[in-house]
């Protein structure tokens, strides 16, 4: 982890007889700071990062099932149906980019689920090789044999979508339909896996532990105990300055990301292929749930900000406000609104103003 500057206290005692109650004074603010500070952890785990992976492994349990029921006796309504679950699948994961610290990023969780671009003539080769019976496609297959960027949400969303509408039964061969179950079954391991690392492997349903013991994954101690006792021994924080930073450094990154890739690189180029989900034509709503995320992550800590800066607490949330509501002003689909570009543009300039806000945040609890 990274050291940071220990914070100092500001000003200086004077004086004999003032020194020793003012340092009473310190002596017993330290303490209740402390208790503010790990109570805000101990929210931001237990209330917002754990239901949230839960949630997604919930709806990638359903996804999977519905997308094995397919591969057997493919329908249109069950395509559209898994399609559907996919997306819902996909939400929480959305709503869970702010917090791509801790497992998601040491186990590889992110871009095992969410690489883009995808690697599409790969794809085609493989369901090809599958469907001329050269190569039988599993679970395992996918896990230990394809690169994320073959697998994942997006690779799931190419073979069931096309200009966002969902693919008719018809148009999925036997090796596509093979493809995507096993794709599905990975997504539903990554997402319990995920649950698991920050709840505790003991902590799971019975259904999620069996299905990583078939898979052979051993995820480790529970994170959020980590991140909730950071700064004691057996954290691998070392202080609870260093959790807060990752909370912050979290909204940065996925806003940030918003501003040069998500929305900032189809803006750049003008062409459609660079914007993200582009099969199922979320990617506005996706950029949604990502400021949502922040929204939410922020709300967490705010009362901490508010105690040393009312003014940048309420900086924050005012720029969140504002890209909200400048996303919600495009018209979707981003592919087709790429001509709107001070529209975008203002999506991207909100995005560094709330990046802005954001460090001047961390300034005040972390450095």
């Amino acid at each position: 982890m990274k050291t940071y500057k220990t914070i100092l206290l500001a000003g200086l005692c004077a004086g004999g007889a003032v020194l020793f109650p003012c340092r009473q004074a310190q002596a017993a603010g330290k303490p209740a700071a402390a208790d503010k500070t790990r109570a805000v952890l101990a929210a931001y785990a237990d209330d917002l990062v754990i239901p949230t992976y839960t949630k997604m492994s919930d709806n990638a349990l359903r996804f999977a099932r519905e997308a094995g029921a397919l591969k057997e006796a493919p329908t249109d309504a069950k395509a559209a149906e898994v399609g559907r679950l996919l997306l819902e699948t996909r939400v929480p994961w959305e709503l869970s980019e702010s917090f791509l610290f801790g497992p998601a990023a040491f186990a590889d969780l992110d871009p095992k689920l969410d690489s883009w671009p995808l690697d599409v003539s790969r794809i085609d080769i493989v369901t090809r090789n599958a469907d001329e019976k050269k190569l039988e496609i599993d679970a395992a297959y996918v896990r230990s044999s394809l690169g994320a960027e073959l697998r994942g949400f997006h690779a799931a969303e190419y073979l069931l979508f096309r200009g966002g509408q969902p693919r008719r039964a018809a148009e999925l061969s036997p090796g596509q339909l093979a493809y995507l179950a096993a794709v599905a079954e990975v997504i539903a391991e990554d997402a319990i896996t995920l649950e698991a690392w920050w709840k505790g492997a003991d902590k799971i349903s019975g259904e999620k532990a069996k299905i990583l013991e078939d898979a052979e994954i051993e995820p480790g101690k529970s994170y959020a105990l980590e991140f909730k006792n950071a700064g004691k021994a057996g954290s691998r924080y070392e202080s609870t300055a260093e959790a807060i930073d990752e909370i912050i450094g979290g909204s940065k990154d996925i806003i940030d990301e918003i501003a040069d890739s998500k929305v900032g690189k189809p803006y750049e180029t003008g062409d459609a292929a660079d914007c993200e989900s582009l099969y199922s034509r979320t990617s506005l709503a996706d950029a949604r749930c990502n400021v949502q995320s922040v929204e939410k992550s922020y709300s967490v800590i705010s009362p901490l900000a508010a105690a040393r800066s009312p003014k940048a607490d309420k900086a924050v949330k005012e720029s969140i406000a504002r890209l909200l509501k400048s996303i919600d002003a495009v018209k979707a689909p981003l592919a087709a609104s790429l001509d709107r570009k001070e529209q975008l543009k203002a999506i991207i300039d909100d995005c560094r103003k709330l990046s802005a806000d954001l460090d001047q945040v961390r300034e005040l609890l972390v450095k």
